[in-house]
Parts: C-alpha cells; sequence; structure tokens
C-alpha cells in the first residue's frame, strides 16, 4: 500500500517493540462466584476472562526492566546506542518514589549510556503515546539519536467494587531511531484534552477512582474528537487496515467502533443518511447488538457474519457485512490481550499493536490507534508497518508465549498478595541462591550489565565524581549480571540477608525453585516493599538484583 498522500514520518519510527507480563493470573469467573456477580457480566459484559498480576516483591521497576532489554534484545541493539530513556507510566508516583524517575534507576541496570536524557511522563494511560511522539521529534531535531521507550504499569482498584475485575498489568519497550525496521509514524496527531474528572487517585493513595457510565462516556467522546481531529488534518476517508484503542476493558474499545460507525460511517462511508433512513439505520444497529453480544475470547473463532446479517437484504446487507467484517478483522484479533491480561494502562494500546504485528500485519499496512488518557486527554495516529518488521517480530519472545506461561493462583492468594499481608507466608520469603553461567541466545549484542556496590550493598554510581556510597560505606564491589544465564549449581534457602557475601562467593537470588541447568533471566525484585521505616538501611537499596526462569524457553533446561 502506497503512501501517495505523504501520511507519514519518512525518517523517525519504530525500530523494536517488545512485550513483558507477570505471570500470576487469575479467572475472572472465579473472582466473579467470589464476588457474588454472574460470570457472564465480567465475560460477556466486559469481554474479560483472565487478569494479571504482580508476584510478591514485583513491581514496575521488575517489570520494565524485561520489557526494555527484551526491546533491545529484539532489535539487536547494543544498550550504550541508547541515548534517551523515557518511561510511560501511571503507576510510579504512588509505588516507587515521589519525585525520583524511573528512567534513572533503570538507566544503569539496563548498561545504557551514561549520556542519556531522561524522563518520567506521567499523564495516565496516554503517557507513553507522548513519549513515543516526544521522542520522535527529539530525533527529527538530532537533539537525540536512539530513544528507549517503556511503557509500564500495574492498575489497582479496591477489592469488591465494580473496576476490580478490569485490573492488569504489564509493559511494553519500543526503540524510536531514524531509518526504523518496524513500522513509521504519522506527520500528524488527532489531540483533545479537558480538565474531566472521569479518572483520579489522590496524593498518598494506591488505588483510582472511577466513576462508571461518566468514565465511558468520556472515553467515547473523547475518541471520537481525536478521530475528527486527526482526519480533518489529514483530509483522510479513515478506512485503515486495523484499529487499535486503548482497552479498559475490551467491550470498550467495540462500544466506539459501534459510536463512529453511527455517528461517522454511516453518512460518508456507507452513503446511508440517518435522518432519511431511521428504521434501516435501527435494523443495522439491532444487529450490530446481537453480534456483539455473541462474542467471546476463550474460543478462537469469534462469530459467524452470515447468521446475523440474514434478516437484511440486498444492499442493506452489504452495509452489514462490511461493518460486521471490520469488527471482526480489523479490531476484534488484538482485543484478546487486554481479555487476558487486564487494563495494563500504558502498555495496553501498543501491547495490543504488537499482537497484530506478531499474528496478523502485512507489510504496508496502515494502523489508526486512539490512545486514551484520563483526566483528560486523547491522541490519535497512524502507523504504517514496513517491509522489515518480521525480522524483528519474529524474535522471541511472543505475546503469545506470556499466554502459555503462566501461573494460576486462587481468589484468596490474590487478595493476600494484593492486600499485602505482611504476614502471610508469600510475604516472609526464603530465597533461592545459586551460582550461574552466562548464556548466550541467538542474539550477542546485548550481553548483561556491570554493577557496582559498596561492602554493605548499595549501590555505587559509575560516574565518576559520584561514585562512593551515599551513607559513606567503605569498599568497592564490581559484579557482572549477565541478561540471560543458566542455573549451574543447586539452589540453596535462605532468608534474603548479607546479599553482598553472597555476591561475593559467586551466588546470585534466584526468585523460582528451578532445576540445574534451567535457563534464567536477569530480574530485579524489590526487597523494601512500600515505606520503608527506615530510608538510611544499609543493603541494597530498594531492589535486589536477581534472576527468573526465562520465558524464551520456559520448560527446558539451557544447552
Amino acid at each position: 500500500m502506497s503512501d501517495n498522500k505523504g501520511l507519514f514520518n519518512k525518517t523517525v519510527g519504530i525500530d523494536s517493540i517488545s512485550f513483558y507480563a507477570p505471570l500470576n493470573f487469575i479467572d475472572l469467573k472465579e473472582l466473579a462466584l467470589k464476588r457474588n456477580v454472574n460470570p457472564s457480566k465480567y465475560t460477556k459484559g466486559l469481554l474479560l476472562h483472565e487478569m494479571r498480576f504482580p508476584e510478591v516483591h514485583q513491581d514496575i521497576i521488575s517489570l520494565a526492566l524485561r520489557a526494555g532489554y527484551y526491546a533491545l534484545q529484539k532489535g539487536d541493539i547494543h544498550p550504550q546506542e541508547i541515548d534517551a530513556l523515557f518511561i510511560g507510566t501511571e503507576t510510579a508516583p504512588a509505588t516507587v518514589y515521589a519525585v525520583k524517575s524511573i528512567s534513572n534507576i533503570l538507566i544503569d541496570y539496563l548498561g545504557l549510556s551514561k549520556n542519556c536524557l531522561t524522563q518520567d511522563i506521567n499523564n495516565a494511560c496516554a503517557a507513553g503515546t507522548l513519549a513515543i511522539i516526544n521522542a520522535s521529534a527529539l530525533i527529527e531535531q538530532n537533539i537525540i539519536n536512539k530513544a528507549l521507550i517503556i511503557n509500564v504499569d500495574i492498575s489497582n482498584y479496591k477489592l469488591n467494587t465494580p473496576s476490580e475485575p478490569t485490573q492488569g498489568s504489564g509493559a511494553v519497550g519500543l526503540v524510536i531511531s531514524k531509518n526504523p525496521r518496524v513500522a513509521l509514524l504519522s506527520k500528524k496527531f488527532g489531540k483533545v484534552s479537558s480538565h474531566i474528572n472521569d479518572f483520579y487517585r489522590l496524593p498518598m493513595e494506591k488505588t483510582a477512582k472511577v466513576f462508571g457510565k461518566y468514565s465511558v462516556k468520556s472515553y467515547l467522546t473523547l475518541q471520537l474528537n481525536a478521530y475528527d481531529d486527526l482526519l480533518n488534518q489529514l483530509s483522510d476517508n479513515g478506512d485503515y487496515d486495523y484499529y487499535v484503542f486503548h482497552a479498559p476493558f475490551s467491550k470498550l474499545p467495540i462500544k466506539f467502533i459501534k459510536q463512529l460507525f453511527y455517528e461517522r460511517w454511516l453518512d460518508y462511508k456507507f452513503r446511508i443518511k440517518k435522518s432519511q433512513n431511521k428504521d434501516l439505520s435501527s435494523l443495522i444497529m439491532e444487529q450490530l447488538d446481537n453480534y456483539i453480544s455473541n462474542i467471546s475470547f476463550n474460543h478462537k473463532d469469534f462469530p459467524t457474519i452470515q447468521s446475523y446479517s440474514d434478516q437484511l437484504q440486498g444492499a442493506e446487507n452489504l452495509i452489514l457485512l462490511n461493518l460486521l467484517n471490520t469488527i471482526k478483522h480489523k479490531v476484534l484479533p488484538q482485543l484478546r490481550v487486554p481479555a487476558f491480561f487486564g487494563n495494563m494502562y500504558n502498555a495496553s494500546l501498543w501491547a495490543q499493536i504488537i499482537y497484530l504485528l506478531e499474528n496478523y500485519a502485512h507489510a504496508g499496512d496502515k494502523i489508526y490507534f486512539g490512545s486514551y488518557g484520563s483526566g483528560a486527554t486523547c491522541i490519535s495516529g497512524l502507523l504504517k508497518v514496513l517491509k522489515p518488521f518480521k525480522t524483528i517480530i519474529n524474535r522471541s519472545p511472543h505475546i503469545a508465549d506470556f499466554f502459555k506461561e503462566k501461573e494460576k493462583k486462587t481468589i484468596e492468594e490474590y487478595e493476600i498478595i494484593k492486600e499485602e499481608k505482611v504476614h502471610s507466608p508469600y510475604f516472609n520469603l526464603k530465597w533461592y541462591y545459586g551460582k550461574i553461567e552466562e548464556y548466550y541466545t541467538n542474539n550477542t549484542t546485548i550481553q548483561g550489565v556491570t554493577l557496582s556496590f559498596c561492602e554493605k550493598g548499595c549501590v555505587i554510581s559509575p560516574i565518576e565524581g559520584v561514585n562512593e556510597c551515599p551513607l559513606g560505606h567503605e569498599g568497592q564491589f564490581t559484579i557482572f549480571f549477565p541478561f540471560f544465564a543458566k542455573l549451574i549449581s543447586p539452589l540453596r534457602r535462605m532468608n534474603h540477608q548479607n546479599e553482598m557475601e553472597l555476591f561475593t562467593m559467586g551466588y546470585v537470588q534466584i526468585n523460582q525453585n528451578v532445576e540445574k541447568g534451567t535457563l534464567l533471566e536477569f530480574d530485579l525484585r524489590r526487597k523494601t516493599l512500600f515505606n520503608p521505616q527506615d530510608y538510611n538501611a544499609n543493603g541494597l537499596l530498594n531492589w535486589i538484583p536477581s534472576y527468573s526462569r526465562s520465558v524464551l524457553d520456559p520448560k527446558k533446561k539451557a544447552r
């Protein structure tokens, strides 16, 4: 498909893209029964089936790290090539630091250049899209050369509330550069913003307030405004290969497509004036509702279109068939991601795009996206898939790996972890320790990260002049942590303490009980969960370098 209208930026775009999600999940039918709710309210009303949530001691730093180095690995990009790290998140101010940037925490753990521009962007669920646009502009102006964007969130609502089943967590890593291999970005973006109280989280609170029908109305209204703004700038007909939207729950983008059809497409795309064809419009909408009510993501195939169009004849039937085909082939496939991972906030939209690229898209396809952030703002834009995209997308891991690799928890276990019941065995873990050796994947460009610590385990900056312990402890130990490794010794069990002593003996923390020879990946786990009482405590400041079983080959031993 040629770009004869000059819609796309020819020089800057997405050069690599990756996904990561925690493995814990619950079945939402089981949650519904526990909450005395009809399960169809979740599976049909919201089009949700499972919810992902972090493990104990796993937070957005853990998720962002994995998504970041997957993006580098899949793109065969050396960390030192990156000179900007931007984080799009809603979660950070409540769960990490109010001031210190996640980008500053991760820059050394990812082994990026010290001459890096870093920034966290907080604008609800649209922050990651804003980070991508900002990075693209900075690259065009030659202020930076190559940016790593990580969109990461853990959505969090109170137990036994209407929003509880929509929770989710995950991260997407993207590399933005000149001469991209995955996709070009459009030159123009639709945009609309206003002070709207559809969703907000007060200071010092970890759960947000949502306002049901009003929040849905805000989403639908701003998505339509952003769509109009983009098409007005492009003078385009809005006919694209795929339509991807932020998904607070999987049913909501379908609601928007239905509105878009009725408010815009009936008049100019299908040449039917609502005011002159009220009966026909109503009949089409009735058939559309019938089709939507029978959608389920538990099965690979969606409802058969013909069975919902046989009440219409001739041109009327063709209109409905066109609409249903648009929904079935251009909107539904990617909604399988939020249906099984939940609302990943800033990662929601871009994870769906990854799923399309991995399973459906072809070179030349145009993808429309609507990125919504509560409060509220909406940004619409286009992507054009490039010919070399498969060279990046075909590399592991894929979203399909995370569909398969997961650990089911009971509702009781989920509640213990969510409510941080610190006296539960979940919060009094004895960690595993073992010895590892570096393991090279097919891509050897990204090998690992070298970190320095004082004798007590405090992290020391690599920048000369401040390369000393902030608490004044003596000694400096430099340790190399490979991003991929295999376990070469039996595991030992012990409480997580005296990490530096163990590190200097050649041991690392292992987050699961795994066999010798298991393929592992570098990870970070929170040592002090939330609101540590002593901010001058000795030891690895907040996050412990550790290893988890690799999703690249989760059930096989490394060779």
